[in-house]
């Protein structure tokens, strides 16, 4: 619809399933900040949650930055037919908001650049539930093999149909530049502010932290693996250690780990006072992909973080010098009983990482590319 005015694009459309929750999940956190660098640079921001709602406070929090929000589909639908010439750049996050709306904004916003947030590769993470799940006899890895393959097919596709994908490490940049060598792939990470001053001190007893939100499955995953074969080794060596489950959506395969040592607080407001207790974060993920937010969110709290392999990737942490890496049960129960044992190395794999997290996830990073998405 044109009303003979002149078409400026000034806008940034952003589209995800829902308001950005950053109390409740790392992705959360990620666009939270990508939203406030946008602000920053001068952007004026509507935001789209597809399930309609606009929930007090994360609407609330969005409106005090400036951020428009538009929740009923019907008017988002409306806004695009007449008001799409206003819109330079539509960021679509996650692979089933994407597509629902890449038509419309196509046909309607035909001037904006189009942005595919990938926030992980969801293939690959389905992809390795898929393997776990042959590797442990289970039943339902057909199930996630056909989930994986299904996220697959539509993940390649957005990225060979939108202008810019992003992802949030070099590692998945190859890994898609390699099944769509023509895509324009560029890395926008998850975003830290380490703490101004020096990183608090080791804290004293042997409380372990693990935090996750459980409609994540890795992290249901995680806490039943660290409850159930990891925790017992740990306090074999170390009878008073205890283990705080923390985040939003506990199932009761969750729910059920409370008990001998172990407590399931559930959703926290403040995570501060638990992480100020935590003599070690723990982040034993099986499977998954991207960069996890835990363990970033950690060091942001100066604690040590204990993990496997596949919880550091993309984020060029070294083992023994800036956390510690363990991939199964017994090597894991070591490094946390090493950290819990010796306050000193916890104290000096922080201080090893801290400048890491800055250079590698800093704002100024994600900032520069962000920048770089328009004109």
């Amino acid at each position: 619809m044109t009303d003979g005015s002149p078409r400026t694009a000034d806008l940034v459309l952003v589209v995800d399933q829902r308001l950005p929750a950053p109390d409740e999940d790392s992705g959360s956190v990620r666009l939270s900040r990508m939203v406030e660098e946008l602000v920053g640079l001068g952007h004026q921001v509507l935001f789209f949650p597809l399930d309609g709602r606009a929930d007090v406070p994360y609407a609330t929090r969005l409106k005090e930055l400036g951020v428009a929000v538009l929740g009923d589909p019907a008017a988002q639908l409306r806004f695009l037919r007449e008001q799409g010439h206003r819109i330079a750049l539509a960021l679509l996050c996650r692979p089933q908001p994407a597509i629902r709306l890449l038509g419309e904004i196509r046909d309607h916003a035909p001037r904006c650049t189009v942005v595919y947030d990938t926030v992980d590769l969801h293939f690959r993470r389905l992809g390795r539930a898929a393997d776990l799940a042959e590797r442990e006899g289970r039943t339902d890895r057909f199930a996630l093999r056909a989930q994986a393959e299904t996220s697959r097919a539509l993940e390649l596709l957005l990225a060979r149909t939108c202008d810019i994908t992003l992802v949030v490490s070099e590692d998945e940049r190859a890994a898609l530049r390699s099944l769509v060598p023509g895509a324009d792939v560029r890395v926008l990470s998850n975003i830290h502010v380490p703490p101004a001053g020096p990183a608090p001190g080791a804290a004293d007893g042997a409380r372990v932290l693990f935090v996750g939100h459980y409609l994540h499955q890795p992290n249901v995953d995680a806490a039943r693996w660290l409850v159930r074969e990891v925790m017992p080794l740990v306090r074999r060596e170390v009878p008073e250690a205890e283990l705080d489950l923390v985040g939003s959506s506990a199932p009761e395969a969750v729910l059920s780990l409370a008990g001998d040592g172990v407590t399931v607080h559930g959703w926290v407001a403040d995570l501060a006072p638990l992480y100020a207790a935590a003599r070690v974060v723990a982040a034993p993920l099986r499977f998954g992909a991207g960069v996890k937010g835990k363990v970033g969110e950690a060091l942001e709290h100066g604690r040590p973080v204990v993990g496997t392999t596949l919880a550091f990737e993309g984020m060029g942490l070294r083992d023994g010098t800036e956390v510690l890496v363990g991939d199964g049960a017994p090597e894991l129960a070591d490094r946390i009983v090493r950290l819990i044992r010796d306050a000193a190395l916890g104290e000096r794999l922080v201080r090893a990482a801290l400048p890491r997290l800055t250079e590698l996830f800093g704002p100024a990073r994600a900032r520069d590319t962000l920048r770089g998405l328009l004109p």
